[in-house]
Formats: structure tokens, C-alpha cells, sequence
């Protein structure tokens, strides 16, 4: 019999400043903290976590590696709240005919990049 697997359940960020990243995200997504500590902070958003680390040796910033994508209902409402948030549009928006779906790429004020996803 095989393993099940059943979603990405957490997706780790790692920032130059906590507090910032902290900033962002929950007015971004209207969401509380689930764990704050001095060098992270969690959040569920929806089914899935956000967890936000600060940088350290084996772990510095950046805006490269994999993205996760949240679905959102309204993509544009997140992209102005983003950049009134202190975010910008990093990638996008970008229609994807074969998912139908259309994607943008924010990069926080901290450099992080996340992904938001709306059904078209």
C-alpha cells in the first residue's frame, strides 16, 4: 500500500527583520499570529502555515528559491494591499491557460517573494 500525501501544509520564509516581515503579512492576509518568538512568528492562512525565520548563517534572505502560491478570491485586491503594505509586484500578473489561473509574485519589504493565485 503507498503513503498518502496530502498538501504542502508550511511554508518557511526566512527574513532580515521580523518585526517587518510580522508587519506585512498579517494585515496582508487579516490574519493573528499563532507563535511569536524573538527570531519567528507563524501564521495559518487558510489550511497552511506561514512561518517567518530570521536570517542567519546557514539561512540568508533572498528572492530566489521555490514559491509558494496562496489562492485568493480577488488577485488585484492583494496586489494593492501588498504595495500599500510596502510590497511590490515582483512577477506578473501572468495568465496561465493551462491551469486557468492567474499568478503574480509579491516581494515583501524584507526581499521574501510569495505567490497569490486566483481561478479565472
Amino acid at each position: 500500500m503507498m503513503s498518502k500525501v496530502f498538501g504542502l501544509r508550511t511554508l518557511r520564509l526566512i527574513s532580515n527583520n521580523i518585526s517587518d516581515s510580522s508587519k506585512f503579512y498579517q494585515p496582508l492576509f487579516d490574519v493573528e499570529p499563532i507563535e511569536v518568538q524573538q527570531n519567528f512568528v507563524s501564521f495559518l492562512i487558510g489550511n497552511s502555515i506561514l512561518e517567518i525565520c530570521l536570517e542567519d548563517d546557514k539561512n540568508p534572505s533572498s528572492t530566489g528559491g521555490a514559491i509558494g502560491y496562496w489562492q485568493v478570491d480577488d488577485l488585484e485586491y492583494f496586489i494593492k494591499k501588498a504595495s500599500e503594505l510596502g510590497g511590490e509586484v515582483f512577477r506578473g500578473p501572468i495568465e496561465v491557460k493551462e491551469t486557468n489561473t492567474k499568478i503574480v509574485q509579491i516581494k515583501d519589504p524584507c526581499g521574501s517573494i510569495i505567490g497569490l493565485e486566483q481561478a479565472l
